[in-house]
């Protein structure tokens, strides 16, 4: 069984092949990815990362079968492969890093435990030819878990520690189960003197709680920790831990906080699949996976439709330009047929974590991320457009994607790229259709009471669907009552932030979304502007909920940026459970509708 997690690192991106000069362009943990990097770059000594760029290796045509000729056979590990090497300099000293992966595009290797920590160069040399020299910060951890999706996002890649078996929403963990985290970054190999030419021995470095530098948080619960360390394979770390009691869902967080000296570092997040009975998961949020699991057992997939229902309205405060509110509303609608690895990969119907659960996604421009496990879901034509009719008013058309992947539209105000002419001119933009009026929300910026369905007409593969969903008037009265205090200096990211409210569905949800990106000055994010988006979702009933600091301090301080389009915002609203449509039009296996009404204003990330 651990022979898969040794080779995990070979089933990433493959870049496409160039004869250009070497450049690298990025450099992540090897459980991060160019799409979605860990919040916190720096990379650890003795870890997989994982290098991007343009040039720096053979065409992985010339790899052979199997990309054979392209990966070590260790040992002794080697310091080249294919006329690609990698060197690392830090404070004057230069080390040879050992690559277990080169393409034209993408490097996967290990980082010397030897490397000196603090900022230094990367170089690639690929047949003879030196690349630029990037930036690195080592040290001394900083964890990464493996993830389904191969983007450090969604589903982790979890097993029970005594039976190896991965753990999927059709196979999860209860609590009370050891189970094992798969990753890299603990730190220097146990051995160093034989790093290269020998597996690591599995050495605990928490072999009594007080020495452990190691702390799992699960769904916001600090998590027994067991074993931290090697797992018998170069580079590669496993953390064995108790499921806490409290947690449950099919969507449960789970971070890692790694501490040398007094620095502490938090990892990606990635979700484990928790059930009371450790079989197929549900969650409070509506959604049973033994809704579809006898048809993904037996078929292999199931085809589903999921709908929803997403309205972001913010209070703005632009330097120069003063008050501004945007009100964004969009329908998407994903129908597709969804394989046993999509699902395993899938971040979710509900557009959300677990209940009681936050968490943090990396994007790039604008959030949120897309969710890698839907690039190649194939996808189900049901019409050439979807309509949505609210509780008054005309219904509003949800064209299909132009790729024909899905139905994807705006129905009501104004997208950022938009925003950016309402601010400049103060007019709605002449390419808006609904003369930027909100459709989920009352001129006033008040949610509006009443059903909302979804319909098609029906296509090559799906039948005509209709899937409504209500806004009771209890939902409708949602109010974010601690907002101005909160809202008034820069909020701390290294301190609890507690959110406090009054109204919302009894039987529904508030969604808690954070927002902060690394834009300093300007209007729009460039494409490669990377930012995080924190999401926490609570009970309504609860009247409050409390984000902890391992969470907040993913997010980038905002506090020097003077960017039109501001860079740190702070939303909360009513957000209900998936609806099951009772009749299922032809062709698909279940379909449901949900959705999530926030608002709220720009904020600064101190």
């Amino acid at each position: 069984m651990k022979t898969f997690f040794a080779i995990i690192l070979t089933l990433g991106l493959l870049a496409a092949s160039g004869a250009a000069q070497p450049t690298v362009a990025l450099i992540v943990n090897a459980a991060s990815s160019s799409q979605a990097p860990l919040p916190n770059s720096s990379i650890a000594q003795g870890s997989y990362f994982t290098i991007y760029g343009t040039g720096i290796g053979p065409a992985t045509s010339a790899c052979g079968a199997n990309l054979v000729s392209c990966i070590w056979n260790p040992y002794p590990l080697p310091t080249a492969i294919m006329g690609a090497s990698v060197s690392v300099t830090v404070g004057g000293t230069t080390v040879a890093a050992y690559p277990q992966f080169v393409s034209s595009g993408q490097i996967n290797a290990v980082l010397p435990s030897n490397t000196p920590t603090g900022s230094g160069t990367l170089t690639v040399t690929y047949n003879g030819t030196p690349s630029n020299a990037f930036n690195i910060t080592v040290a001394p951890s900083s964890f990464g878990t493996f993830a389904w999706d191969e983007e450090g996002t969604g589903p982790g890649i979890f097993t029970n520690a005594i039976s190896y078996q991965l753990l999927t929403p059709f196979s999860s963990a209860k609590p009370g189960d050891y189970v094992t985290i798969w990753g890299t970054g603990l730190g220097p190999a146990p051995n160093l003197a034989t790093e290269a030419t020998a597996a690591p021995t599995q050495t605990n470095l928490c072999a009594t709680a007080a020495s452990c530098p190691v702390t799992v948080w699960v769904g916001g619960l600090q998590a027994t920790v067991t074993y931290a360390g090697r797992s018998g394979f170069t580079a590669e770390d496993q953390i064995d831990f108790q499921v806490p009691t409290g947690a449950l869902g099919c969507y449960v967080q789970v971070a890692v906080e790694t501490t040398a000296g007094t620095n502490s570092v938090v990892g990606n997040f990635t979700s484990l699949p928790v059930d009371p009975s450790g079989a197929t998961c549900s969650d409070l949020d509506g959604i049973n996976y033994a809704d579809i699991a006898s048809l993904v057992q037996t078929n292999g997939h199931a085809n589903v439709g999921d709908m929803i229902l997403l309205s972001n309205y913010l209070n703005l405060s632009i330097p120069i330009l003063g008050a501004a509110q945007w009100d964004n509303d969009t329908v998407s609608g994903e129908v597709g047929t969804f394989t046993a690895g999509t699902l395993e990969a899938f971040q979710g119907f509900t557009l959300a974590p677990s209940v009681n659960n936050c968490t943090v996604s990396p994007f790039l421009q604008f959030p949120p991320a897309p969710d890698p496990a839907l690039a190649n879901l194939p996808f189900l034509n049901a019409g050439t457009s979807l309509s949505i009719q609210g509780p008054s008013g005309s219904p509003v058309s949800v064209p299909m994607n132009k790729n024909g992947n899905g139905y994807y539209g705006l129905v009501g105000g104004v997208t950022i790229a938009q925003l950016e002419t309402v601010l400049t001119t103060g007019a709605c933009p002449t390419t808006s259709t609904d003369n930027c009026l909100p459709f989920f929300l009352t001129p006033a910026y008040g949610i509006t009471a009443g059903t909302y369905t979804v319909t098609g007409t029906g296509g090559s593969a799906v039948g005509a669907l209709s899937a409504p969903i209500t806004v009771t008037p209890a939902a409708a009265s949602f109010q974010w009552t601690n907002q101005s205090s909160v809202t008034a200096t820069a909020i701390p990211r290294d301190q609890s932030l507690t959110i406090t409210w009054t109204g919302g569905d009894p039987n529904g949800f508030v969604d808690i979304t954070a927002i902060a990106s690394t834009l300093q000055s300007g209007t729009a994010p460039l494409a490669t502007t990377p930012g995080v988006l924190v999401e926490c979702m609570a009970p309504s009933q609860a009247g409050k909920f409390t984000i902890p600091p391992y969470v907040l301090q993913a997010l980038p301080s905002t506090v020097n940026s003077t960017a039109l389009v501001p860079p740190g915002e702070l939303l909360v609203g009513p957000a209900s459970g998936a609806v099951k449509a009772t009749t299922l039009p032809t062709g698909l296996d279940a379909l449901y509708i949900v959705y999530h009404f926030i608002q709220g204003q720009n904020v600064s990330w101190q």
